[in-house]
């Protein structure tokens, strides 16, 4: 099938690429930052310049293409507004292509809320999210309704995405240090439900290739350690020998601003319901034990070489 993944070099979407390409699929991959081309060229995709903020620039791409992947994301105060604005030009875009008019939105599990007590039932858009992705669930409800104009839609939401240097973990090592050890946001026990990006990459696409139109993907490996475990982890992968700094809620918002938010909520999130319907099955179970891996990745890309 002909891709087109929207942020081809970013985190999530260069796992995407690499597992389009492997599979034997034709893809085409949107960069911004011109250094980061050739992150999409090494798997043999072909890279496009774009930029979201002019995102109808996209149009000749999108009317050849069979599956259009999202994954690219604005981090700046509008990007919400941005994305909505993407996302709602991209089906119509689609609604008039000739390919397959396959769509996959990339959202994530904090949309869910704290969930420990109150587990989401499978496909569901929940009715209140947290202030800072509150404007997601409307998102996806515009993709899933996008079925009944011939585009087979599907949302995956992302757990805590882990694997090589970045991701949270690259965010809470380059922040540690002999003196801090890990700094994380609260006391640490509230949960998360991580996912490795390669995993993650194997469900987008099964998705891509066999999802069926209105469905949401919770993409998750079904553990859900503690925040202080995992920062324990990787403080003594770290060589600090466990060290954990607690930051108090208020100080990290002032901080990390609605980031700080998502690292406090308290999740399990089960992935079950894309492992009964896709066959999906995570190969990689704890962020815990992978700690010193994660470590060695960021060590490789972080420090000096001579």
């Amino acid at each position: 099938m002909r891709i087109l993944v929207t942020g081809g070099s970013g985190y999530i979407g260069n796992a995407l690429v690499e597992a389009f390409c492997r599979a034997g699929h034709q893809v085409v991959a949107t960069f911004q930052d011109a250094k980061k081309a050739l992150k999409i060229e090494r798997f043999g995709a072909r890279a496009v310049h774009w930029d979201i903020r002019d995102h109808r620039s996209l149009s000749p791409e999108i009317r050849e293409t069979d599956v259009l992947v999202h994954a690219a994301m604005e981090m700046g105060a509008d990007g919400g507004k941005l994305d909505q604005a993407c996302v709602m030009f991209f089906l119509d875009e689609l609604s008039r292509s000739a390919g397959l008019r396959r769509f996959i939105y990339t959202s994530g599990v904090w949309v869910l809320g704290n969930t420990r007590v109150n587990p989401p039932q499978d496909n569901t858009i929940p009715a209140v999210s947290p202030p800072h992705v509150a404007w997601r669930p409307p998102v996806e409800r515009t993709v899933l309704d996008s079925a009944g104009r011939g585009v087979t839609a599907m949302v995956i939401r992302p757990g805590i995405v882990y694997g090589g240097a970045g991701g949270i973990t690259g965010f809470l090592m380059g922040m540690a240090s002999a003196e801090t050890g890990v700094v994380i946001v609260g006391e640490g026990d509230n949960h998360w439900s991580p996912v490795h990006r390669d995993d993650l990459a194997d469900l987008y696409l099964r998705a891509a290739e066999q999802g069926p139109a209105g469905t949401i993907f919770n993409g998750t490996d079904g553990s859900c350690p503690t925040v202080g475990l995992t920062a324990q982890s990787l403080s003594f992968a770290l060589g600090f020998g466990g060290k954990v700094t607690r930051t108090p809620p208020e100080e990290g918002r002032k901080k990390w601003g609605g980031l700080a938010d998502g690292l406090l909520l308290d999740q399990c999130v089960s992935g079950d319901f894309a492992e009964r319907l896709l066959g999906w099955h995570p190969r990689h179970r704890s962020i815990v034990s992978e700690s010193s891996a994660l470590v060695r990745s960021w060590k490789a890309v972080s420090e000096p070489h001579p």
